[in-house]
């Protein structure tokens, strides 16, 4: 794999051999992926192949990424030159929401049982949500650049209240 053939590839469909979609075939990405390991990798071809080290790690970073539904948005986006995924979208409803969820989840931290359970039920229910709209937006042939810019937020928003309810403390 020539460092020059890496260096210009845009996106991790593009690099995949795959035209951008929500919706992937991951078996697919799984064989192409292997291909790439076994053309590139050092230990099954050693040392001297230019590039196969710098193709290695982009292929995992690619893979990992569109493993999750979050990755595949978030590649998705960046394949259709989506700008700015962290300018803040997501409306003062979700918003109101969410700081209410934090506030159970705050309470569950001092020892309220009560507040945990509920605080449970308002994630269940707000994942539950957001996996509905990501269906939604995949069933669409092409789905609003803005709806999923929305989702890729409130799913990161999510993540940090689940990981902030289960006690695991970002760095």
């Amino acid at each position: 794999l020539p460092a020059l053939w890496v260096c210009n590839m845009q996106n991790a469909f593009e690099f995949f051999g795959v035209t951008p979609t929500l919706n992937l075939d991951l078996k697919e990405i799984r064989v192409r992926y292997i291909e790439i390991q076994r053309k590139g990798h050092p230990d099954l071809v050693g040392d001297g192949v230019e590039g196969s080290i710098e193709a290695i790690e982009l292929a995992n970073r690619y893979y990992e990424a569109l493993r999750s539904p979050r990755g595949i948005v978030k590649l998705y986006l960046e394949a259709m030159h989506a700008i700015d995924l962290n300018q803040n979208r997501l409306p003062t409803d979700f918003l109101m929401e969410m700081m209410s969820l934090n506030d159970e989840i705050d309470q569950k931290h001092a020892g309220n049982e009560e507040a945990g359970l509920k605080a449970q039920r308002m994630l269940d229910e707000a994942e539950m949500d957001l996996t509905n709209a990501l269906n939604e937006l995949k069933s669409t042939q092409t789905p609003p650049l803005d709806a999923l810019i929305e989702w890729y937020q409130k799913s990161k928003y999510l993540d940090r209240l689940r990981k902030n309810f289960l006690g695991i403390e970002e760095i």
